[in-house]
């Protein structure tokens, strides 16, 4: 028993200190200072629609989108493609959209748009501060 013991605790003494040494200094993580108050405005919405595929094919992608407080009618979040297709969050001031609000989309929701488009390509349910919820 005392050997099992002894065998669990230098286990999880080396397994600490492999899984410690894997960490990121915290010195060198961004800090809200490092963000420009343009792009902080952006709400951060993540999904499908500004993800950048490993593999770098994004055909099928939209090359903007916008997201849209269906209960506001206000553009709450912008990414676009760079030239390597990578998606970025880009200031609100930004997008050049003409934005035509529907009474059909869902309510207490956000919409995804395609500013290519101007379609919908996704939604999801909100709180009253945006969280998304469900």
């Amino acid at each position: 028993m005392e050997i099992r013991v002894a065998a669990s605790m230098g286990l999880l003494l080396v397994g600490t200190l492999t899984l410690s040494s894997c960490g990121v200094d915290s010195g060198a993580l961004p800090t809200s200072e490092a963000v420009p108050s343009e792009v902080a405005s952006v709400r951060g919405y993540e999904g499908w629609w500004n993800g950048t595929p490993v593999s770098g094919d994004t055909a099928g992608l939209p090359d903007e989108t916008v997201a849209v407080r269906t209960d506001t009618g206000k553009i709450v979040d912008a990414s676009t493609r760079d030239a390597t297709g990578r998606a970025i969050a880009v200031p609100l001031s930004d997008v050049e959209h003409t934005l035509v609000p529907d009474p059909g989309w869902p309510s207490h929701s956000v919409v995804i748009i395609d500013t290519e488009s101007g379609e919908v390509i996704e939604s999801f349910p909100v709180d009253a501060t945006g969280k998304p919820v469900g």
